[in-house]
């Protein structure tokens, strides 16, 4: 009997403490995170420097490399400033 009762115990522990135990990001997560945020600022910086050379310079001889990678780069993500 002893032994049924300690491991209803701990299951009932182990589920009243997984609950608390969301929400948490572990030190893993967070630097991928950190990761994702410096990717997405590069990627939203070259998107704007290729834009410059694009508007800036349309004869250059850059310009249509330019555009390439705008068109490699994607849309933006960066919210859009008014």
């Amino acid at each position: 009997m002893r032994p049924r009762l300690l491991v209803l115990l701990l299951a009932t522990a182990l589920c009243l403490g997984s609950p608390a135990c969301k929400g948490k990001t572990t030190s893993a997560e967070k630097k991928a995170e950190e990761i994702r945020k410096f990717r997405e600022r590069q990627k939203n910086l070259a998107r704007k420097c290729y834009k410059d050379i694009t508007t800036k310079y349309p004869d250059s001889e850059f310009a249509a490399q330019a555009e390439q990678r705008l068109q490699q780069l994607g849309p933006s993500t960066a919210p859009q400033k008014k």
